[in-house]
């Protein structure tokens, strides 16, 4: 027992002390914090803050049950005071920070439900979820209360459903109140000839707010009203086929949400016993991956999104210049506490654009 617990034994699925958050964030959600090895899959890049020696504890407060019930909501501006004053005046004051500052996820990319075996049992609803692979950059929605967030999507099916489900357009939020803001895309029940009855297939959407490092580029939103994610995954379950790859793109524009051009790229070995129709349905079920609504992000005025560039590169500027005579006078002894709180004020409005709206 430790009095702070080390974000080691939080997570990282089974490779450490303790296994909390291997399904919700390295596996499913894919927001690793600590990354590299630790991460699903091995290699992503951890969160800025590791480097900073932050455990979870140390931003996610415990709730009001006491030992054990840590808050998944965390807070920037106890840190951050100067970013969130920052962005509370500029364009992007509806922009949750993890929306420029999560470029890629892992955790899983596929799910598909069907027959296999689960404790040395026959079971129709086994659980084939390890295509794990990055999702890169994830797609910004709004939620509940008109605030743009990431989150990371993908395409899940279970078979053998004997009723018939109808779509429910657009988004459906777990919790509407807003307690969370995960939520997922009802796109009915499917069926094929030779498969296991009907196929009830959904899109899985749920908010990320790890690794946390450098901002994204104006452009990789900007650019375009259509978001497009890439997607490159790996299956390697115990049952079911020999590991191959794949690779699939998440798109969000004006239409809607969907996800598309599902490939395989690696030559698939079906185990004995296997079948497609169990660990792989998407293969069968065709182009269904999709929901309507307005998913864009929204057009800017390009006379003014210049502006903001050019204004930008020359709040860099002084920025810089101003950060080279805080170090001159501070190796001259001089007492520059009150120019480097200047100096963080101006670099936080002229990274969040606190001066100019689109």
């Amino acid at each position: 027992m430790s009095r702070i617990p080390p974000a080691v034994n939080c997570t990282s699925g089974g490779r450490s002390t303790f296994i909390c958050h291997a399904g919700t964030m390295e596996r499913r959600r894919g927001d690793s914090y600590l990354g590299k090895e630790l991460a699903e899959p091995a290699g992503l890049p951890e969160d800025v803050h590791v480097k900073q020696k932050l455990e979870c504890v140390d931003c996610h407060q415990t709730g009001p049950d006491g030992m054990g019930h840590i808050e998944r909501k965390a807070t920037c501006q106890d840190c951050h005071i100067e970013v969130e004053e920052a962005m509370a005046k500029s364009a992007h004051k509806n922009l949750a920070c993890e929306a420029c500052h999560v470029k890629v996820l892992g955790g899983y990319e596929m799910t598909s439900w069907g027959a296999g075996t689960v404790l040395s049992k026959p079971n129709p609803f086994k659980k084939y979820s390890l295509y794990y692979g990055p999702q890169e950059p994830p797609i910004l929605i709004k939620d509940q209360k008109g605030r743009w967030m990431p989150v990371k999507i993908w395409p899940n099916s279970v078979g053998s459903i004997k009723e018939e489900i109808k779509p429910t357009a657009g988004l459906t939020w777990r919790w509407p109140d807003g307690a969370t803001q995960d939520a997922y895309a009802q796109l009915g029940t499917f069926s094929y000839p030779g498969g296991n009855n009907n196929y009830l297939a959904w899109l899985q959407v749920e908010q990320v707010a790890h690794p946390l490092g450098k901002s994204r580029s104006c452009e990789s939103c900007h650019a375009s009203e259509t978001q497009t994610a890439e997607v490159n995954w790996r299956f390697f379950d115990s049952q079911g086929a020999e590991p191959f790859t794949g690779r699939q793109k998440v798109v969000a524009d004006r239409k809607g949400l969907r996800v598309i051009d599902i490939k395989v790229i690696s030559k698939m070995m079906v185990m004995e016993g296997g079948n497609t129709k169990d660990f792989a349905a998407w293969l069968h079920l065709g182009d269904i991956w999709n929901t309507k609504g307005d998913f864009s992000i929204p057009k800017a005025d390009q006379k003014k999104y210049r502006d903001l560039e050019a204004s930008l590169r020359d709040a860099r500027k002084k920025i810089a210049i101003m950060e080279r005579e805080i170090n001159a006078r501070e190796a001259k002894g001089e007492d520059v506490r009150k120019l480097k709180r200047q100096w963080k004020e101006m670099k936080a409005a002229g990274a969040h654009e606190s001066h100019v709206g689109l």
